[in-house]
């Protein structure tokens, strides 16, 4: 089975990484573009083939339209292995790995594995249920951070978690009820970020087998950020903690 990157700095990334690519479609009569061009040279560098084809084309296998004239055929999406990314881990002083529960709009989920990368995480984790899988949608919200950090899909997240505390992380959960506050949780070394959907928040179990609750501390009316801005405001405490001294 095959799918689709869909956008200029998505493909781009893709192409950068070495990643598997089986074709790259671009809209006919495109205005001269930088990346575009880049694109274009680092496939024909690689061997793929560059096919200009009707915008209409591209509409029609964009999965929102949402494509900037470019896109690329590349073979379904491969997870990472849990185990393999624990052992890679083995051993760092400092690890972020960030965990999903529930978390269904496919935005967000791209942009949480944007932030994540940017950050230095080591992985994102998501279950095979309930969750929004790896899509176009996905890939471009990432702006090609799909190309460079593990994301890993499991079966059971408690179970998962139970292993992560076995590997020397302690599990944060993400709630906006959690007794400690970000600015004083001990957001550092071997950490596991969990962040539920927006709607219902970490499930029971999920929750249960967090070590502590972290809230965002906030001084508007609005009472919290979407999953994806909180994900961001968790990450980079992270890496300020890692600043210091």
């Amino acid at each position: 089975m095959s799918e689709f990157i869909e956008g200029r700095n998505a493909v781009a990334e893709a192409m950068r990484s070495g990643q598997r690519v089986n074709r790259i479609l671009i809209a006919k009569g495109m205005r001269p573009d930088p990346l575009v061009d880049e694109i274009v040279g680092l496939a024909k560098e690689a061997g793929i083939a560059v096919v200009h084809v009707d915008r209409a084309e591209l509409d029609r296998e964009s999965e929102r339209g949402h494509h900037q004239g470019v896109m690329a055929r590349v073979p379904e999406f491969n997870y990472a292995n849990f185990r393999t990314v624990l052992d890679a881990c083995a051993g760092k002083e400092r690890s972020l790995i960030i965990v999903l529960d529930q978390v269904t709009d496919p935005g967000n989920f791209g942009a949480v594995i944007r932030s994540a990368e940017v950050a230095g995480a080591d992985a994102v984790i998501v279950a095979d249920r309930r969750s929004a899988p790896v899509t176009a949608v996905v890939h471009k919200a990432a702006a090609g951070a799909t190309a460079y950090l593990p994301v890993i899909k499991v079966t059971n997240l408690t179970q998962t978690l139970k292993g992560l505390k076995d590997a020397g992380y302690w599990i944060a959960g993400t709630s906006e009820r959690g007794a400690s506050s970000l600015w004083e949780a001990p957001i550092e070394g071997r950490i596991v970020l969990v962040l539920g959907s927006e709607g219902s928040g970490l499930s029971r179990l999920v929750s249960e087998n967090c070590d502590f609750l972290v809230r965002i501390p906030v001084a508007g009316r609005v009472g919290s950020l979407n999953v994806a801005q909180a994900a961001t405001v968790f990450a980079f405490e992270w890496v300020r903690r890692g600043t210091e001294g």
